[in-house]
């Protein structure tokens, strides 16, 4: 039987690189909240978003919910909708990627079982922790990092079972590897807008 997956998108709040919240911003005539929420939509049921400010996100197909431990970063986050999630499976993404393959998502989700606690990519610059599926398993284990003060998302990968997908495995169907692309300023997203890509 397949599994189910609940598709989380990490909404955040206003970047301090962009200088306002990514999620509200226009590409190709549609906000990137909506355009995440369109792309998993496909793939994965209930949506969850977690965001720092949800009245910006009242009314989307998605299940809202704020940080419940207060450090901030995407680790917060990923603990946040494990915990909120129906499914005991997550796949998490960042609002600022905005193109996702859904072949990709496939190969991946392919790719579940329970003898393991994540399924994350990897590139030639490391693992892609925001493009990844995470278990509830998970759950303890994030919670020791954020107990300690730490916030990367890798903290907790040796005190689980990863399954790496490594660029080899996933290089035929999205050659580009755009589905890791993400916005981080307002140059990259004016290149983004010349690039044609939109």
């Amino acid at each position: 039987m397949e599994k189910k997956v609940t598709g989380v998108i990490l909404a955040g709040g206003k970047s301090s690189r962009f200088g306002q919240n990514k999620a509200l911003v226009e590409i190709g005539g549609e906000r990137l909240i909506d355009r995440s929420l369109r792309m998993l939509s496909k793939s994965f049921s209930p949506l969850l978003i977690v965001a720092s400010d949800l009245l910006n996100y009242a009314g989307l197909p998605a299940i809202l919910t704020k940080d419940v431990v207060p450090v901030p970063g995407p680790l917060t986050g990923i603990y946040t909708a494990l915990l909120f999630s129906p499914n005991e499976w997550i796949f998490v993404r960042a609002v600022d990627m905005p193109f996702l393959n859904g072949s990709l998502v496939e190969l991946f989700f392919g790719t579940l079982s329970d003898s393991i606690d994540a399924v994350i990519p990897v590139t030639g610059r490391g693992y892609e922790p925001l493009c990844a599926f995470y278990r509830r398993t998970c759950l303890k284990h994030i919670a020791k990092v954020l107990e300690s003060g730490g916030g990367r998302i890798i903290e907790f990968f040796p005190k689980i079972r990863v399954r790496e997908i490594r660029e080899e495995d996933w290089k035929n169907v999205d050659p580009g590897g755009m589905s890791f692309y993400n916005i981080n300023t307002r140059e990259d997203l004016l290149e983004l807008r010349r690039s044609g890509l939109l």
